[in-house]
């Protein structure tokens, strides 16, 4: 079975993070968010995955190479101009020749795809929806269904009490290749607010599969790290089961320091004296924090390089940041790469540093 994973997302609401590196690269407890999506993909028995991307492609295509991913296929498709959702998989529809998964690039769920294609083969759709409960629909694409799973209606961002239903697209599809039919060739066209309504007017039998599976939407700063403290604290991944998890490079850990789980560490990190690291915190490839420093529910990069006495709150700080002496980093700060944060320096919540 194939996939297609929409990576071409520039990931402006994660910038700074994301001015060097593509969304789907995004380290998620140290692994890119691609690896994530393709080993669950890969689970599931797909062994050809298609990557439509756009920004910062050579990114991708350098970590992963040519030669496919643990066995899987992987091929690129690079978009000289973005095509949208529905527009991305009609341009390689040449090469989509059975029943094929789509899925958003910005999607961080463990759905069980399995369950999902056979209850797509059971009703003999032409295009199954995953969908995803939530509290307040208003600012998402809201599915009704039938008892049977058909789709009745799309609603995008519903106002109260135009709905009952708080069933949302999440953002992974089975299609038949049939139905591209109804898409236009190199245009900028959309799933969600295109084809599959245009589907429903056609009276092509689309469902959806109703599932409360893990699921977030990662382009939030503020879903970027609740990502992480979701996984660290539900142990859904073998190498978490270790709340301090050490990798084979270490980390060199002072005597006097404090750590409190669940904290990942990256090869040759160093946690200075009397230094305190809180959890849920990632901590990148040699990092160093340095003596009397405090590190809680924060994620670092790679080559992070923290000084005495600094303390960083619930911020997200990219590859070779330094932070010197004393400073004070707040809730949701993001600092990009390569930035430096000099002595006594205080950052207020949500402020972000970008690379000169």
């Amino acid at each position: 079975m194939k996939a297609v994973i929409l990576a071409g997302g520039e990931g402006t609401r994660l910038r700074p993070l994301t001015l060097n590196l593509p969304k789907p690269m995004v380290p998620v407890v140290n692994k890119p968010f691609l690896e994530h999506m393709l080993s669950n993909l890969q689970l599931h028995g797909v062994d050809h995955t298609i990557l439509t991307v756009g920004y910062l492609p050579d990114k991708i295509r350098s970590h992963f190479g040519d030669r496919g991913y643990f066995g899987m296929h992987l091929s690129y498709v690079v978009e000289g101009n973005p095509l949208g959702t529905a527009g991305a998989v009609k341009n390689i529809e040449d090469e989509l020749d059975g029943t094929f998964l789509v899925l958003n690039g910005d999607i961080f769920t463990d759905l069980d795809i399995s369950d999902m294609l056979r209850f797509h083969q059971d009703r003999n759709s032409k295009v199954t929806l995953f969908l995803t409960q939530v509290k307040d629909p208003s600012s998402f694409g809201v599915v009704e269904v039938g008892p049977d799973g058909r789709v009745g209606r799309f609603l995008e961002k519903p106002s109260p009490g135009e709905t009952t239903s708080n069933w949302i697209n999440g953002g992974v599809y089975i299609i038949e290749p049939e139905v591209l039919r109804f898409a236009p060739k190199g245009k900028f066209y959309m799933f969600e607010r295109g084809l599959f309504p245009r589907l429903l007017d056609q009276g092509v039998e689309v469902y959806g599969y109703q599932a409360n599976s893990y699921w977030l939407d990662l382009g939030t700063p503020i879903n970027y790290l609740r990502v992480h403290r979701d996984l660290l604290g539900s142990g859904r991944y073998s190498y978490l089961t270790n709340p301090n998890y050490e990798s084979n490079g270490g980390p060199r850990i002072h005597p006097s320091a404090n750590i409190t789980g669940p904290v990942v560490f990256g090869d040759g990190c160093y946690v200075g004296e009397e230094a305190t690291i809180v959890g849920p915190s990632v901590l990148g490839s040699g990092c160093s924090i340095g003596d009397r420093s405090i590190i809680s529910g924060s994620i670092l990069w790679d080559k992070v390089s923290i000084g005495k006495g600094s303390k960083l709150e619930n911020c997200m700080v990219a590859n070779r940041v330094t932070i010197e002496d004393s400073c004070y980093i707040g809730d949701l700060c993001m600092l990009g790469d390569d930035v430096v944060v000099k002595t006594m320096s205080r950052l207020a919540s949500g402020d972000s540093l970008w690379p000169s």
